[in-house]
């Protein structure tokens, strides 16, 4: 027997039953973290249960499987659940609702009925918060608010609650005057939200900073110990500047050539200011310069330098103007006296461009409900350029300019109105149809249909012919909206008995009581009271306005109340003008009540050409 072979036979059975697969055998699969949390639920206590149940959602939620995870936190009883776990259950449906836009929902799941009243501060601010939500996406701003005003009083973390002051006045500045007022005056408001309301109320027209913001003052001598008072919103008194310190002005105006008119009455406002004492009691010394000698941004610079002024007000010729806008920084600010297209830092613009007041006239139209207008304006550039700003805002606030009359002065003005009415083509037809029968018939004559108010700009004495022709075209009742150029700036009942029915804007210079500066102009020139009289109110502004212009810069919604306007500041550095309404009644001018002025929301209208504004 050969002894080698006996192990060589164990070591190779060996080896094959290594090699050999092993016995099968019955093993169930892995379940999922879903099917574990599940199943443990399914034999765990009632609260331990709850919260198996509330993390399995949060996976559903997470895999898109909402319909799912919402069945499934329905079947969790929150009335016998610890109350943080029952407030982490109704956040996280009341979240997934919000996303959906299904306030309605969201609010049941937050309901305080069937949430446990004794929630940690915390959990109740965020409460709040969530039901401010749904109730902003209902669009229910004063109920929002008084969710958010309770929360602000849980929050013990300043900067958050800051935050939630933020939101706060956010929201009621979206809130109508009207409701704002039926707020303030509901019986059950309690003391956080009376304050509220009642500061909303104060601040609707925002914050006159030349005044020291005295909504802002007289509101806060009532509410001391409102936490409004030690923490306002951010967006009221943010970032609060010192007015610009100005010990020497350069006045940059042209004391000859055809602006040294317009120049000469800029100048006396602006001395007369000065005399008077503006809201800011500086008296700066004045340098006089000739801008038709000091031509250029380089020689400007020099000036500056070498008389060390901290401002130049001027220059007054667009083109000057833009030369300076192009040329980068100078050495002081300045505040120019036209606009230009190109913006630089520390050059501010301040107008009175006509474009502006378009602009105006639009967004009244459209307040007062109006869609479809007809414009009339000069057939000359001035007018188109007008009819344009017309058409521009008319536009982007959604409505449509049905036509357009150019109007032609020198020519019948009658058949232009009818023209533009349709009431030509309606005669037309009548004169066609008796030719065609042969015999009369009665015939109504009415204007077209799709016109629904009329935008003008019109000097007085055609603005005293075109709106009569309105009415003789049986247009008589349509709205007709005007620029400051039809009225010449003193009543004349007898003259303007025509213009009775429309309403337009104009300066507070024009319309309102005669300022200090005013009175001490008109005792001494006889041209105060014109067209001409309003480049008075521009120099009387220039001085009133220049020490706040940083802080107007820092504050959007910050205004001070001008001459020339209330008087606020776009992110261009240009200065935009809220004008006062009035309405002609027996051939003079009736101020309409002040909360009907509209604030401009769309600025930086195109550029005029020279000043003084055309015409």
């Amino acid at each position: 027997m050969n002894r080698t072979r006996l192990p060589l036979c164990i070591l190779l059975i060996s080896f094959l039953s290594a090699c050999a697969a092993p016995p099968a055998t019955t093993r169930a699969p892995e379940r999922s973290q879903l099917e574990q949390l599940l199943a443990a639920a399914d034999s765990a206590p009632a609260i331990q249960a709850a919260e198996l149940r509330f993390k399995a959602a949060q996976l559903l939620f997470s895999e898109g499987k909402d319909t799912e995870a919402r069945t499934l936190l329905d079947r969790i009883d929150t009335r016998l659940l610890p109350p943080a776990l029952a407030f982490d259950i109704a956040r996280l449906k009341a979240t997934q609702a919000l996303e959906l836009k299904e306030s309605r929902r969201a609010l049941s799941y937050l309901d305080r009925a069937i949430l446990p009243p004794s929630l940690p501060a915390p959990q109740q601010a965020e409460l709040g918060e969530l039901r401010a939500q749904a109730y902003t996406q209902q669009q229910q701003p004063i109920a929002a608010a008084r969710e958010l005003i309770a929360s602000a009083q849980l929050q013990s973390d300043a900067a958050l609650r800051q935050q939630i002051h933020n939101q706060i006045w956010q929201i009621l500045q979206q809130v109508p005057d009207d409701e704002i007022e039926k707020a303030t005056h509901t019986a059950g408001n309690n003391y956080y939200e009376q304050g509220w309301f009642e500061l909303a109320a104060q601040m609707r027209g925002g914050l006159d900073i030349s005044t020291g913001g005295s909504a802002l003052a007289q509101w806060r001598t009532l509410w001391e110990s409102h936490p409004a008072y030690s923490q306002p919103p951010e967006s009221i008194v943010s970032k609060s500047l010192p007015p610009l310190d100005v010990r020497r002005v350069g006045l940059l105006l042209p004391l000859s050539g055809n602006l040294a008119e317009p120049a000469r009455a800029i100048s006396e406002g602006f001395f007369a200011a000065l005399m008077a004492g503006g809201s800011h009691n500086q008296r700066p010394e004045v340098i006089s310069i000739d801008s038709s000698v000091v031509s250029t941004p380089g020689q400007l610079a020099t000036l500056i330098s070498r008389e060390q002024l901290d401002l130049v007000i001027g220059p007054l010729s667009r083109d000057y103007v833009a030369q300076i806008s192009q040329a980068g920084p100078l050495p002081a600010p300045v505040l120019a006296l036209n606009q230009a297209d190109n913006t630089s830092p520390g050059i501010y613009h301040l107008d009175l461009a006509s474009e502006q007041e378009a602009i105006l006239v639009a967004q009244r139209a459209w307040q007062e409900g109006h869609r479809r207008v007809a414009v009339v304006v000069p057939d000359a550039p001035w007018g188109q350029r007008l009819a344009d700003s017309f058409t521009q805002a008319f536009n982007t606030l959604g409505g449509s300019v049905a036509t357009q009359l150019n109007y032609r002065a020198s020519e019948d003005l009658s058949d232009q109105i009818g023209h533009l009415l349709l009431t030509d083509r309606s005669k037309a037809r009548a004169s066609e149809v008796r030719r065609v029968i042969g015999e009369r018939f009665e015939f109504d004559e009415h204007p077209r249909s799709d016109i629904e108010a009329i935008l003008m700009t019109a000097l007085p004495q055609d603005a005293r012919q075109i709106k009569p022709m309105l009415a003789f075209h049986f247009a008589g009742d349509l709205p007709v909206y005007a620029t400051s150029h039809l009225y010449e700036g003193s009543p004349d009942p007898i003259r303007d008995v025509d213009l009775n029915g429309v309403r337009f804007l104009d300066l507070p210079w024009t319309l309102e009581p005669a300022s200090q500066a005013h009175q001490v102009l008109r005792a001494s020139r006889t041209d105060v009271d014109s067209r001409f009289g309003r480049l008075y109110a521009l120099g009387v502004d220039a001085f009133n306005l220049y020490p706040y212009l940083p802080e107007l810069s820092n504050n959007p919604g910050a205004y001070i109340e001008g001459e020339t306007g209330k008087l606020m500041l776009s992110p261009q550095l240009r200065v935009d003008r809220a004008l006062p309404w009035a309405v002609f009644n027996n051939g003079v001018p009736e101020l309409l009540p002040s909360e009907d002025v509209p604030i401009p929301t769309l600025t930086d209208a195109p550029p005029t050409p020279a000043a003084p504004q055309s015409p």
